[in-house]
Parts: C-alpha cells; structure tokens; sequence
C-alpha cells in the first residue's frame, strides 16, 4: 500500500513541479478601487527588477487617461491583460512641437512627467523585453497636430494580441533596430508614417485601417537586417471619420522610406480600392531610394484593387516574391534571431 501511495505522491509532484515553475504573479488595477492598484504606473513599478518569470497585470474596464506609461528597461516579462478590448482604453494626448515645453505640448501635461517618460510623446512607452498585451486599447487622442505615438517600443520579443492602437500621426514606433514585436489580430489606426521605424514587426490578420492622405509605414530598417516589416493576411481598410477634414477623398500609400534600407512586405493581404497604385510615390528625400537594390519593397498574391502591381512605382527593390522566396518571410524565419524565439509559445 505505501509503494502505491508513494507513486501517486511521485506522480502528483511531476504534475505540480512544472506548473509551480511557470506560474505568474498577478496583479490588478481598476479605477473603482475594487484592485490591487488604481494606477497602471503603480503596478508595474512593484514588479520586481530583470524577473524571469512573466507577471500579469489585469486591467479591468476604464478609460486610463491620467498617466503617461513608461515600462523601464528592468521590468521584464509584463502582460498587460485588459477586461476587454473596446473597453479598456490607456489614453493620453501629448504630441510634439515647437512652441513647447522641450518641444512638447501641452505644456502643462508635458510639465508632470520627466526622464524617459517624456522622451517622445508616447502613451505608452516599452523598453523592458518580454512584453505582452492582449485586449486593450492604446491611444493619442492629439490628433492631426504633428507626432503624437500611442505606443514607442525598445524591447525585444513584444507580444500584442487582440489589441487597438488608435493614433493620427506615428501611432506605432518600433523605434530600436533588430528588437522583434509579434502583432496578432490588431487594429492600428493612422494617418502619417503610422507604423515606423528600425524594428522588425510581423503583422498576422491585422487590420491596417487609413486615414487619407498619407502613407501607411516609414521603415529605417538597416542593411544588414534581413527583416523590416511583414504584413500577412493583413486587410487594408480606409476611414471616412478623419480629425481633418480634407483626408477623406485622397488616396493612401503603402509607405514612404525614412532611413537606411527600408524592407516592408506585403503577403496575402487585402487592399481597397483606396490604396495608391504607385504604392511608394515619393523618395522623401533619400536619393537612393529608387535606385538600390537593398531596399525590398515587396509583395505576394495580395487581392483588391489597391494589389495591382502594374502601376507601382519604377524602383529596383519593388518587386513581388515568387513561391520560393515567400517562404523566407514565414512567422518562424522573420522573428526567430538569434535565440529561435517563437512569440506564441
């Protein structure tokens, strides 16, 4: 009877050991009290400094729209966790200027936050690795005034499912070459360069909804990175409700180049009637730009009547992919680096 009892034991412990090994903190954050915390601020600050393990911070129902949020480089493995994605909003509304406090307005807000919390003009700023998000909403509510982020992001292996990123002017920066954000169901809202930078993001199933007028990505992606952005399965949407009126009957651009060697790819997607044939209809001060072969603009088996390639501008790097080369722009080959990361494992 004890050697029945002693393998039961030996079984329940295996059972239990791994999932005492992964488990995750969790704290909660709710504007009525009911929480851990009122503040979104106030719990990432009690994370403890470079964890391994991965701790959730639920953020019930609200309109966060009081802090400027900054995850510092040492708050590692963060989930943010909102009630529901419609309904769990962090907002706020500086943007960038001439006339303001360190070029930033207004003022009076801008006044209230200090060090890398105010060093762009972000919601919400991410430099600690590992970051999740999943059903929230991140916003600028700025408007059409010059950048205004919802989301600034230097970490490596970032993880956003189920998520709105709502903005006018550079919504999303993936602002630190070679780090890796995994997007997953997103809506991302914007007029200029709304999704910009050096980074590497993978854009699975999202919707890229438009304002008029302006170019859907910036890219500055360097040389020797093989990556920039990938859009697969992607639908391209346009918005009649822009903040300034005259956007409404112009037409939208896949991107402009910003710096470096841009790379951006389109697999898959879904392209409205909206979409400027030319797709890349300005070098924007890069004189190379239309030149060089570095650059890789390219696309593969997109429908709608914003995928036709004929009209596209005549640079070398634009392109579509045949079979063969598309399987190089797989979930598994862009984001595995150095350390095979898989985002969803």
């Amino acid at each position: 009877m004890k050697t029945i009892y002693k393998f039961i034991l030996i079984a329940i412990i295996g059972i239990l050991s791994p999932l005492v090994a992964h488990s995750k903190d969790t704290k909660i954050v709710a504007l009525d009290g009911s929480g851990d915390y009122t503040s979104i601020q106030q719990a990432i600050n009690s994370v403890e400094s470079n964890q391994e393990k991965q701790t959730i911070i639920f953020i019930k129902n609200g309109l966060y729209n009081s802090e400027k949020l900054l995850v510092s480089s040492d708050k590692k493995n963060i989930t943010f966790k909102g009630e529901s994605r419609e309904k769990t909003i962090i907002t706020y509304h500086i943007y960038d200027c001439k006339e303001g406090l360190n070029n930033k307005c207004p003022a009076e807000d801008v006044a209230k936050w200090t060090g890398q919390a105010i060093r762009t003009s972000a919601t919400v700023s991410i430099q600690g690795d590992g970051f999740r998000a999943e059903d929230i909403t991140f916003q600028n509510t700025a408007g059409p005034v010059g950048q205004a982020l919802a989301i600034y992001i230097t970490s490596d292996k970032n993880v956003f499912v189920n998520c709105n990123f709502l903005g006018y002017q550079d919504t999303v920066f993936l602002a630190k070459d070679h780090t890796r954000s995994y997007f997953k169901g997103c809506l991302i809202l914007g007029r200029t360069d709304y999704i910009y930078g050096g980074g590497i993001g993978y854009f699975d199933s999202c919707e890229i909804r438009s304002f008029g007028g302006g170019w859907i990505t910036a890219p500055s992606t360097p040389k020797e990175q093989d990556y920039g952005f990938v859009f697969f399965k992607c639908k391209l949407t346009f918005s009649e409700k822009s903040p300034k009126e005259n956007d409404n009957n112009q037409s939208v651009s896949l991107g402009r180049p910003w710096h470096n060697f841009p790379k951006v790819t389109w697999i898959k997607c879904e392209m409205g009637k909206e979409i400027n044939t030319v797709g890349w209809p300005t070098i924007w001060n890069m004189q190379y730009a239309s030149t060089s072969k570095d650059l890789h603009l390219f696309e593969y088996k997109n429908t709608g009547t914003g995928a036709d390639m004929s009209k596209r501008a005549n640079w070398v790097g634009i392109r579509e992919l045949n079979s063969e080369e598309v399987n190089r722009y797989s979930l598994k080959s862009v984001l595995k680096g150095q350390d095979n990361w898989q985002p969803m494992d």
